[in-house]
């Protein structure tokens, strides 16, 4: 039987060593209530509670102890418990897991044994990875792309909760090493070395370890319920917890440069394309209201105001030129911040496929699964026959997306509804008309 007074100890020393040696990990660190929780595997945040089963912390050194709690701190940081929406949980935490492993690496710590690391995806966000990843296990389901299908096709230690086996995550071969078990790497000199596939020889997606510790979980607050303002509040309140956390280590002259920049930039962010996107496509849906139950953000004032029930979208055209090569981990990307953001609206999306001619529509809504496109390739441009099949089928959307690389000249007359062009970050020509959101 572990003595929890012991356990209890040993987590207060593993957060001190990190207040001493590490204070932007220590500081963020004592802002979490810890909580024995003999139903979770290891360890598991939500901004709020620093969960732990007690058995795994009796098992562990402090040093080791340390380092996850420091890898659940820069989940909180990257603000990974605040940006799931409607993704799988399991394949959320391991494209988080993967986003914050080089991080980890050069704040000092040591990677937990077998934990997920690949060089190709240091500096990217967790969106583009669960994109990448889900991607590939779409691929090998046939494009079936369920949420069970995504789940399924992960270890079981993978998922939250889950138990301690050592399954493939998926059979994908010859790309990012991954880090030994119990490897330091400290040094930029110092590489994660290869390790073996699975007993048949498959490998894993990207030679990922499957064994992942540590769980990212939901801020206790997104109930499902909360709305974009509402969210936007606890995204400040972190970033105030953040920025006082990061001063204090910099004046202690203890803060890893590559961390410092990523916080830099999430206090102050410029506006990505995901936020363009997001802000072009939300400015046309109309919003419902209801007074039950009525806004919170008010009632402390004595305010009594309706609270958004639901927005309405409508019809929306996504038109993908297929004339050339198309960036597939740029497409990936798109579709998977155009679902997110379209599963929030009541919408259907009409998808053409158009290179000098077009197709017909294939028609999505909220209740299908999430949004994978590998349109094929094809001949010449020309931007008019896309825009005539969308009058012709009667269709009066909200707006138009058009992802191209704007190699064409070919334009129609301007529509009536608002489009938005979507171009790879090299793209240097301008359309006559609508807006442009540059994609890197």
């Amino acid at each position: 039987m572990t003595a929890p007074d012991a356990v209890g100890r040993k987590l207060v020393r593993a957060r001190m060593e990190l207040v001493l040696g590490h204070p932007f990990f220590g500081a963020m660190a004592l802002r979490l209530t810890p909580l024995a929780d003999a139903s979770c595997r290891d360890v598991w945040t939500d901004g709020v509670t620093l969960g732990y089963n007690p058995l795994f912390v009796a098992e562990r050194g402090e040093d080791e102890i340390s380092a996850i709690i420091a890898h659940e701190i820069l989940h909180l940081a990257c603000e990974h418990h605040l940006r799931r929406k409607d993704r799988d949980k399991g394949l959320w935490n391991l494209a988080c897991d993967l986003a914050v492993s080089a991080l980890l690496v050069e704040a000092g710590f040591t990677l937990p044994p077998g934990h997920p690391f690949e060089a190709a995806h240091a500096g990217k966000p967790a969106e583009a990875i669960y994109a990448v990843l889900a991607g590939e296990i779409d691929q090998r389901h046939g494009g079936g792309g369920t949420d069970a299908a995504k789940t399924s096709a992960l270890p079981a230690d993978t998922a939250p909760g889950g138990g301690d086996g050592d399954t493939p995550l998926a059979a994908k071969a010859g790309q990012a090493e991954p880090t030994p078990s119990g490897a330091a790497l400290t040094g930029q000199d110092k590489q994660p070395q290869s390790a073996s596939g699975d007993k048949d020889g498959a490998g894993t997606l990207g030679q990922t370890p499957s064994r992942s510790i540590g769980e990212v979980r939901d801020h206790p607050d997104l109930d499902g319920q909360r709305r974009e303002s509402e969210h936007r509040d606890l995204t400040d309140k972190l970033r105030q917890d953040v920025n006082q956390s990061r001063r204090a280590a910099s004046a202690m002259g203890n803060m890893p440069a590559g961390l410092d920049r990523l916080l830099a930039e999430l206090a102050s962010p410029r506006l990505d394309w995901a936020a363009l996107l997001r802000r072009f496509i939300l400015a046309r849906a109309v919003s419902d209201y209801s007074w039950s139950p009525p806004s919170r953000r008010h009632i402390h004032l004595g305010l009594y105001l309706p609270s958004p029930r639901s927005m309405t979208l409508g019809e929306v055209a996504l038109v993908l030129d297929t004339s050339g090569s198309v960036d597939e981990e740029l497409l990936a990307a798109f579709c998977a911040e155009l679902g997110s953001i379209l599963s929030a609206c009541e919408a259907r999306l009409h998808v053409y496929a158009c290179d000098a001619a077009v197709g017909e529509a294939t028609v999505y809504s909220r209740a299908d699964p999430p949004l994978h496109l590998s349109p094929p390739g094809g001949g010449g441009t020309d931007y008019r026959p896309a825009f005539a099949k969308v009058e012709a089928d009667g269709l009066r959307p909200a707006c138009l997306l058009y992802f191209t690389d704007l190699q064409c000249d070919r334009f129609p007359e301007e529509p009536a509804y608002p489009v938005l062009w979507i171009v790879p970050k090299t793209a240097k020509e301008r359309p006559p008309f609508g807006d442009v959101v540059q994609l890197d």
